[in-house]
């Protein structure tokens, strides 16, 4: 086969196997279509890390090189989440609060994880022993995020929940984390990465997230402003005549009939 038959067949079709599989263990019921969902899923993840040696020649196997490296500290990073999350003051799936202490050390362990690769050794190398570029984009763009995310759910949390104070100074902590992250890729140069190199693909994220944010907030306010166009070009609706005197005695007798009781005196 041809370079571009061996990247659909060794690339392109395992990561839409990703998606098909999540999808089928998400949309069923059945215990059994859910495992085969999984099982699909889990084919294609491995099949898509793989990429780098079935497939040395594409260009997309750069995204399984990146999807391999980042593995478990992402697994980690979720783990991390959900006990934290779960073990805090949730209505529905607490988890103990000793799960918190845990939690915490997953996040501590796969952000270090995270800035080994940024600045130490375990940085992804591919093509010929650069950097895989794919890393230079993910990496600024995750610190970006987790920063503005963990921000805006610090403030939620104080001025929407109830009893959240512990959650929101969690928040902030995160958040202060990231901003400490950003600060030092922007000032540290890495063994493999410069600091130069970094606030390169750092500002092409705060645009890229810029203009996404700008774009859905124009697309709200497009959408709302032609709903009310068209309620506006409706018009007030007609006004319901008054009742005459046969419906009001008809209305008085369908009343007097199913509504009952003694007078007090």
């Amino acid at each position: 086969m041809d370079e571009i038959a061996n990247a659909v067949v060794f690339f392109w079709i395992p990561l839409s196997m990703i998606a098909l599989g999540v999808w089928i263990s998400l949309s069923s019921k059945d215990n059994l279509r859910t495992n085969i969902g999984r099982i699909i899923a889990v084919i294609g993840l491995i099949l898509v890390c793989a990429s780098p040696w079935t497939v040395p020649s594409s260009p997309s196997s750069s995204i399984g090189h990146l999807i391999g490296f980042i593995l478990g500290p992402s697994i980690l990073l979720l783990i991390g989440i959900y006990l934290l999350v779960f073990s805090g003051n949730v209505p529905v799936g607490k988890l103990p609060t000793s799960d918190r202490k845990l939690g915490m050390f997953c996040i501590t362990f796969s952000t270090v994880w995270f800035c080994l690769m940024q600045w130490g050794d375990l940085t992804p190398i591919y093509d010929g022993g650069e950097v895989n570029r794919f890393w230079l984009i993910f990496f600024p763009t995750l610190v970006l995020m987790i920063c503005c995310l963990s921000s805006v759910l610090s403030v939620s949390m104080m001025v929407i929940g109830e009893e959240r104070q512990r959650e929101s100074s969690i928040m902030r902590l995160i958040s202060v984390m990231s901003m400490t992250l950003i600060i030092c890729g922007l000032t540290i140069d890495g063994k493999n990465i410069s600091s130069e190199l970094f606030s390169t693909y750092f500002w092409l994220s705060v645009s890229d997230l810029f203009g996404i944010l700008v774009g859905t907030s124009l697309s709200i306010f497009i959408f709302g402003f032609v709903i009310y166009l068209y309620e506006r070009s409706i018009g007030e609706p007609n006004s319901v005549p008054a009742p005459t005197n046969d419906e009001l005695s008809q209305a008085s007798e369908k009343i007097a009939n199913n509504i009952g009781g003694v007078e007090s005196e």
